[in-house]
């Protein structure tokens, strides 16, 4: 699901998803949610793909917001990752960039959850 068929990605420098109750929101455990999103996001520009590996280079950034009774609704939690990949034609590469969540109206019947991806650079290797 996450590597292809082939083998499933190296994950590194991710905070365990016990130890961030704040990130509930994207459900038990983030970091296949990230994966999953992530590998979909490169699928649909290559549909060879491979990653490799991904390591988080820093603690998320974690902000929440809270509505006029004081409800927590609004959470966002970025991402500065390193991404290890082939692409469909065999070459590997190495793209830094940071991996956004925005969670909205959470909660309620009009609950969101969208995600992007800002790449900062991108390596042949």
């Amino acid at each position: 699901m996450t590597g292809g068929p082939l083998r499933d990605p190296e994950v590194y420098g991710f905070p365990p998803p016990v130890g961030l109750p704040e990130l509930r929101w994207l459900g038990p455990d983030y970091v296949s949610v990230l994966l999953y999103d992530l590998t979909q996001g490169l699928l649909r520009q290559d549909s060879g793909t491979q990653i490799l590996g991904v390591r988080c280079d820093a603690e998320p950034d974690l902000q929440a917001a809270a509505d006029h009774a004081g409800v927590i609704r609004a959470h966002d939690a970025r991402f500065r990752l390193e991404i290890y990949l082939q692409d469909g034609v065999g070459r590997p590469w190495r793209l830094h960039g940071q991996w956004t969540y925005e969670g909205r109206d959470l909660g309620s019947p009009a609950a969101s959850i969208t995600h992007h991806w800002e790449l900062y650079s991108a390596e042949g290797v």
